[in-house]
């Protein structure tokens, strides 16, 4: 598989299609907080992914990570990914089918299924699966299926009023 470097940031312009790995010795952002749409095909590793918006119809690479993922809004069919490792995972809106990751921290989150160590957010929307590791705080949630599983493994779910 091919493999494309780039030393230092990449303020991007417009939007990008990379087959192969993507590797980028600093952060990706977009120019002018402008919004873009970026597909990889193999392996994504970055410092800080910052965009105003991250809108594409899926994202999906083997390997996503990066020291933080921020943006307002994460819109995507799928976040498909082999290993999603993010320190920090900070936006908005997140909004995906499926979404496996250490920390969470967001406002409203709606997916499919999720599985982290620690979730805190402010309403999760969730399909059939959301487990947490260690912690699990949330001001409301609500699952869209009638048989589903929602369980912290360490503690009691808390529910902020």
């Amino acid at each position: 598989m091919s493999r494309r470097l780039i030393e230092g940031h990449w303020i991007m312009e417009k939007d990008e299609i990379v087959e192969g790995n993507l590797i980028v010795k600093g952060n990706i952002t977009g120019e002018n907080g402008r919004r873009f749409h970026l597909t990889v095909i193999g392996d994504l590793n970055c410092w800080d992914l910052n965009c105003g918006d991250l809108d594409c119809g899926d994202l999906n690479c083997w390997n996503l990570n990066c020291w933080d993922l921020n943006c307002l809004d994460l819109t995507c069919g799928d976040l498909t990914c082999w290993d999603l490792d993010c320190w920090d995972l900070d936006c908005e809106d997140l909004n995906c089918l499926d979404l496996d990751c250490r920390d969470l921290d967001c406002w409203n989150l709606d997916c499919r299924d999720l599985d982290c160590r620690d979730l805190d957010c402010e309403d999760l929307d969730f399909y059939a699966v959301a487990i947490a590791y260690n912690s699990f705080k949330c001001k409301s949630w609500k699952a869209r299926r009638d048989n589903y599983v929602i369980k912290c493994l360490d503690s009691e779910i808390e529910v902020k009023g």
